[in-house]
Formats: structure tokens, sequence, C-alpha cells
């Protein structure tokens, strides 16, 4: 129906009740960011973040052997984070502009700004209506962030305001790269060892 905020997906015949709350969502995005997970325990993750029905991933295992078609929860949860859009089959990734995480408080006061309250004090926000906060963003400093790391995503050169923005909040603008506990490790290793021979 138009205008409705789905509270349930179906999977087979059966209509699963789901979290629909914004935070559920953002949980499975920090899920599919974790370096330490495989792809089949990232969306065990959003399988039981999302249906209401599962409190874990032994919920969700138990389910599958009992015939819980994964494939078709899996269909079912891009539809409902991507806002009921139809996938086209397009299989051209761009670099992401933003992310989730590493951006949050860019991303709480721009779409703050646009829902004229702050939404994580409130009780219970659908994702549909978060992401549409989150679309009719305008001007500020994420967009302008994100402008900037998306000339650089397609090789475009920066105006001088944002190559001078760029230089002094490169942590800001530059989106860090997810590690592995062990990469962790090595990197820090790495980075001891420079101190060493530098220092």
């Amino acid at each position: 129906m138009i205008g409705s905020l789905p509270e349930s997906l179906t999977v087979g015949e059966h209509d699963y009740p789901i979290r629909a709350d914004y935070r559920n969502v953002l949980q499975a995005f920090m899920a599919f960011d974790d370096p330490e997970l495989e792809m089949s325990e990232k969306w065990i993750v959003a399988i039981y973040l999302i249906f209401a029905d599962f409190s874990g991933a032994e919920d969700v295992e138990k389910a599958i052997q009992n015939g819980f078609d994964v494939n078709e929860a899996v269909k079912q949860i891009l539809w409902f984070i991507s806002a009921g859009k139809q996938d086209r089959g397009e299989d051209k990734r761009e670099l992401p502009t933003y992310d989730w995480l590493q951006d949050e408080q860019m991303i709480f006061s721009a779409v703050n700004n646009v829902a004229k309250k702050e939404v994580r004090e409130v009780e219970y926000l659908h994702w549909w209506t978060f992401l549409g906060y989150f679309n009719e963003v305008g001007e500020g400093t994420f967009s302008y962030v994100v402008g900037i790391r998306n000339k650089l995503n397609k090789g475009k050169k920066l105006e001088k305001h944002e190559r001078e923005f760029l230089n002094k909040h490169k942590d800001l603008v530059l989106i860090r790269k997810k590690l592995s506990k062990e990469e962790q490790e090595q990197e820090d290793a790495f980075q001891a060892l420079l101190d060493d021979v530098i220092g």
C-alpha cells in the first residue's frame, strides 16, 4: 500500500515481523563492516537483527535446519534496507562516499537538521523514515566531505578550498580501511618498527 511502512517481511509462505527501527539496520551495517566475520556470518547477524522471531545466531541456524529460506530472507532484507527499491542487477560497484560508523557524528548532525529533532533520542524511528531524512540532507559538513570523497573516487580535480580542507582534515575526509585483528596487529608491529628506526 502506498505510504505504508513495512513491519513484516515474507519468506516462503510466512510473514515474519521485523525490527524496523533504524538502529537495527545500522547494527547490521556494522556487522557487514566487521573484517572478522565471514560473509555467511554477516548475513546470519543481519537476519537475527532484522527478523523479530530470532534473538541470536543459534535461532537462525535452527530455522535454517527447519527449512527457513536464507536466500529469500537475504532478498527481503535487501529490499527493506533499500526502502523497497528493486535490484536492477547492476554489478557496477562504486567506491563508498560515506561510512556509517566513521561518519556517525556528521550523519546524525545532518539527519537531525532535516528531522528538526535529535533522532537518537526518539524511542522508535522506522528505517524508511530515517532513510528519508538521510536522503534529504542538504548543504553542510557531511555533504561537503561526501563531495570531496566523490571527486577523489572519480579522479576529478579538487578546488583550492577542497584541497585545503582535505589537507587540514584528512582523518575526517579519508575513509579508513577496516582491519581484522590480525591485520591490526601487523600494522601496529610495523608502526612500532618504524618508530624504533626513526626515533
